[in-house]
């Protein structure tokens, strides 16, 4: 069972920032916004956990946009029109000296306004991560925690490298698409197999026997990630 940890930060949305707390567990995210919890797999997906027990007045300040539960006929009404602005501590790999080191990395996680009717999802997400290594700092943007990470790993050159599960010798993502945070595939369970891929249809022959992982996660069975490994390189 994966510990939670919390990392106080702040909501924006029209009505100005709050101060929250999020919950992660390395599966679901929880926070409590101005006395009202949500919960999600991720930022883009967080939905009131009881809606029945807010009065209505208590839930204006907040944005909505429609997401259908797979398999089901339930439609989510999830947060959006917000950002989130907050730390989370994380280790690098000091390739030179061959030790761990300690880096912080700041996050700011925007999620635009619901597309107009009849048309789903909303209109904009964006992920700008800093990473401060000591005195230094490097920075990456974009759609995807995969793309803020490729350019900050970019310019950490071949000097460190990221001790989680996005810079670890097994992790990947799927051939059909992606979510901005959260859905990054751990193939540790079948090592040999993944290490022989070298092609899409390589990949896609893979069993589906993964675990579906955070970028930010880290395990005891992490190996440093080689250029050109699997779908993804």
């Amino acid at each position: 069972m994966n510990p939670t940890v919390k990392y106080k930060g702040t909501y924006t949305d029209s009505l100005g920032p709050a101060e929250v707390t999020i919950e992660n567990d390395f599966k679901t995210l929880h926070v409590d916004i101005d006395g009202v919890r949500f919960s999600g797999s991720e930022f883009s997906d967080l939905a009131i956990v009881d809606k029945a027990n807010h009065p209505q007045k208590q839930l204006e300040r907040f944005s909505f946009y429609p997401i259908p539960v797979y398999n089901t006929d339930t439609i989510q009404e999830t947060l959006c029109n917000c950002s989130f602005e907050f730390s989370i501590n994380q280790v690098l790999i000091d390739r030179r000296k061959n030790t761990d080191i300690d880096a912080r990395l700041s996050v700011n996680y925007s999620l635009g306004k619901a597309r107009p009717q009849p048309q789903s999802g909303i209109e904009s997400e964006k992920v700008q991560l800093t990473l401060f290594i000591n005195e230094w700092q490097f920075s990456g943007e974009g759609d995807f925690f995969e793309v803020a990470f490729d350019q900050i790993k970019a310019q950490l050159t071949d000097r460190y490298s990221f001790k989680n599960c996005y810079g670890c010798l097994y992790g990947d993502y799927s051939y059909i698409g992606q979510s901005s945070f959260g859905t990054m595939q751990c193939y540790v369970n079948q090592k040999e197999a993944y290490l022989k891929v070298n092609s899409k249809d390589d990949y896609m022959d893979l069993p589906a026997d993964y675990r579906q992982v955070q970028e930010i996660y880290c395990c005891d069975k992490f190996e440093i990630r080689k250029p050109g490994t699997g779908y993804r390189g």
